[in-house]
C-alpha cells in the first residue's frame, strides 16, 4: 500500500496492470456490470460511501461509472445514482440504502434501466426497484398470501435468466414462502403493486420431523404488531420501533413479556420469522418484543451514528421507552409485573444494563455471549475497533496501527459497561457462552456470572465447548433455547 498523489487520486490509483476505480470512496463494494453490446459500452455500478463510517454497518450510496470496451473506464463519468440519506424526509420516507450486497444479477432487462435489490426500510426488509436514470427508489409491493397490506419482510434471492425475480416472504408468525415475480410485472411503469406466484411454502424446522408433536404441525395463531415511539432524549430525533409477537392466550389473559434488543448494535430485527422466538412465544406463552433502538439499520445514517459514543445510555433509554409504551398500549394483554430481557452480544450488553439500571421493570434476564466489560474485552476480541468506536465515539480508533487503550479510555469503557451497575442487579440471570467465541471473549460472560454469584443473585452458566458467537450448532442451539424457555417459565412463575 502507498499514499496517492493528487494526480492519482483524480485519475484512479494504478499499480502495474491494476487501477483503483473508486479513489473518492472510503468504502466501495459489490461492483456489477451492465452491458450495452450494440454500442460496445458498459456501466459499472457499485455500493459506496465517500465519507465512510467507523461503525460495522451504515447507509450506502449507489454509484456508476461509464466503461468503454476499448478505452476502459471513464474516470470523469462517476455519477451518484442514489445518495446517502442522513435524515429521512418524514417517518415513512425512504431511509437510504441499507444493502449488504447487490444481487449477482440485479438487472431485469439487457438495457439495465432498473436495478432490483433488498434493503432494510425501518423494521421491514423490502425489495426495491431503482431507476438507473433518475435514482428513484420504489418499494415493490407483492404478497404471496392474500393482499398487499402485509407488513412482513420480503427478500430478493436472485434473478432468473428470463428476468423473473425469485423472492421469499416471511412474517414473525409465519415461516418463509418462496415465490416468483414475472419480469413483465416488474417492468410495469408507474405502479409498484405487482403480481406474484407461490412456488413453495416451508414449515417450521421441527415440523419436518416424524416425531414432531401434533401441536407443532398446526398453523400457529400468533399475532404481531409494529410499534413506533418517539423518545425525547438524545441529539438525533428519530423513531424507535418494536415488533411485538403475542400468543393466542393474550386475548383472554395478560401474559409475561420478554424484551429482545438485537446485537450489533448496528443491525436490525426485521418483521421476519425467527424460530427461536416463535418457539418462546408459542411454547412459553410469552409476548416477545423485538426492540429496534436508535443505532439500528434502516432509519437513516444520522440515527445510526447517534448510538456510537452513547452506548449504555441512549440505547438503554430507547428500550425502556419502547417497553413502557407497549405496556401502556397493550394493558390487559401483557402483565407489567412479569417483564424479562433476552439478548445476545450487544443485546446481552443491553440485558445487563437494563437489569442494572431498571431493576424495578426487568425482573428476569437471559444473556447470550454478552459484552459485560468493554475495558477487559478490548485487547481480547477480534474486533478491537468496536470497543473504541462504540464506547468512545467515531474517530477514536486508529485504523492504520493498533494501540492499547489508555487510562482515560479504560475508565470510559468500564463506565459504559453493564459491570458498572452490577450492585443494582436482583434479576435471576441465565448466561450462555460459546467457548470458541472470538468476537466476544468467553471471559466476558464468565466474569459477569461470578460477579452475580458473589453478590447472591440467582444465576446459571451454560458453557458450549465447541460453539462460538452465534451458539447455533444443532445440539447447543437446541439445548440453550430449551434452557432459556425453562428459565423464564420458572422465574416468571415465582412473580406474583
Amino acid at each position: 500500500m502507498r499514499a496517492l498523489s493528487s494526480d492519482e487520486f483524480e485519475d484512479g490509483q494504478h499499480d502495474d496492470t491494476f487501477t483503483c476505480l473508486t479513489p473518492h470512496d472510503r468504502l466501495a463494494r459489490s461492483p456489477r456490470i451492465v452491458v450495452d453490446s450494440e454500442n460496445e459500452t458498459a456501466k459499472l455500478i457499485w455500493l459506496g460511501n465517500t465519507e465512510g463510517f467507523d461503525t460495522h454497518n451504515g447507509c450506502m450510496g449507489l454509484y456508476s461509472l461509464n466503461w468503454d470496451y476499448k478505452r476502459g473506464a471513464n474516470m470523469n463519468s462517476r455519477t451518484i445514482i442514489v445518495d446517502i440519506i442522513h435524515i429521512p424526509e418524514h417517518d415513512d420516507a425512504f431511509p437510504g440504502l441499507f444493502v449488504s450486497q447487490l444481487p449477482s444479477e440485479p438487472f431485469v432487462s439487457a438495457d439495465g434501466k432498473y436495478l432490483f435489490a433488498t434493503s432494510q426500510w425501518r423494521s421491514i426488509t423490502k425489495v426495491v426497484k431503482i431507476s438507473i436514470a433518475t435514482g428513484d427508489v420504489q418499494p415493490i409491493s407483492f404478497n404471496l398470501r392474500d393482499n398487499f397490506e402485509t407488513i412482513g419482510s420480503q427478500t430478493l434471492l436472485c434473478m432468473t435468466n428470463t428476468g423473473d425475480a425469485v423472492v421469499i416472504q416471511t412474517e414473525p408468525n409465519s415461516p418463509p414462502i418462496l415465490g416468483i415475480i414475472p419480469s413483465a410485472s416488474l417492468l410495469v411503469p408507474g405502479g409498484n403493486l405487482v403480481r406474484s406466484e407461490i412456488v413453495a411454502k416451508f414449515s417450521p424446522v421441527a415440523a419436518t420431523s416424524s416425531y414432531a408433536p401434533k401441536c407443532i404441525l398446526k398453523e400457529n395463531k400468533l399475532s404481531y404488531h409494529i410499534i413506533r415511539t418517539y423518545p425525547k432524549h438524545g441529539n438525533v430525533k428519530a423513531p424507535v420501533e418494536g415488533i411485538l409477537l403475542l400468543p393466542p392466550s393474550a386475548e383472554q389473559e395478560s401474559v409475561p413479556l420478554i424484551v429482545v434488543p438485537h446485537g450489533g448494535p448496528h443491525s436490525c430485527t426485521p418483521t421476519s420469522y425467527i424460530p427461536s422466538y416463535a418457539f418462546l412465544c408459542q411454547r412459553g406463552n410469552f409476548g416477545i418484543l423485538h426492540a429496534n433502538y436508535r443505532g439500528s439499520t434502516g432509519f437513516g445514517q444520522a440515527a445510526l451514528e447517534s448510538q456510537s459514543g452513547n452506548i449504555g445510555d441512549q440505547d438503554v433509554k430507547d428500550v425502556v421507552h419502547l417497553t413502557k409504551q407497549v405496556l401502556q398500549d397493550f394493558k390487559g394483554q401483557i402483565d407489567s409485573a412479569r417483564v424479562g430481557i433476552c439478548g445476545g452480544s450487544h443485546g446481552g450488553f443491553l440485558a445487563g444494563h437494563l437489569t442494572g439500571q431498571n431493576s424495578e421493570l426487568f425482573k428476569v434476564a437471559c444473556m447470550r455471549n454478552p459484552v459485560t466489560n468493554i475495558a477487559t474485552m478490548t485487547t481480547a476480541t477480534d474486533i478491537p475497533d468496536w470497543a473504541y468506536v462504540e464506547a468512545l465515539g467515531p474517530g477514536n480508533y486508529n485504523w492504520t496501527s493498533f494501540r492499547g487503550p489508555g487510562k482515560s479510555d479504560l475508565s470510559t469503557m468500564w463506565e459504559v459497561s453493564p459491570i458498572a451497575h452490577i450492585e443494582n442487579i436482583t434479576a435471576p440471570t441465565l448466561v450462555a457462552i460459546g467457548i470458541s467465541d472470538k468476537r466476544v471473549p468467553p471471559s466476558q460472560g464468565i466474569e459477569y456470572y461470578h460477579a452475580l454469584r458473589s453478590k447472591g443473585v440467582e444465576t446459571k452458566l451454560l458453557l458450549y465447548e465447541n460453539d462460538d458467537h452465534a451458539i447455533d450448532k444443532v445440539q447447543s442451539e437446541a439445548d440453550h433455547w430449551i434452557n432459556i424457555l425453562d428459565w423464564f417459565v420458572t422465574k416468571f412463575a415465582k412473580i406474583k
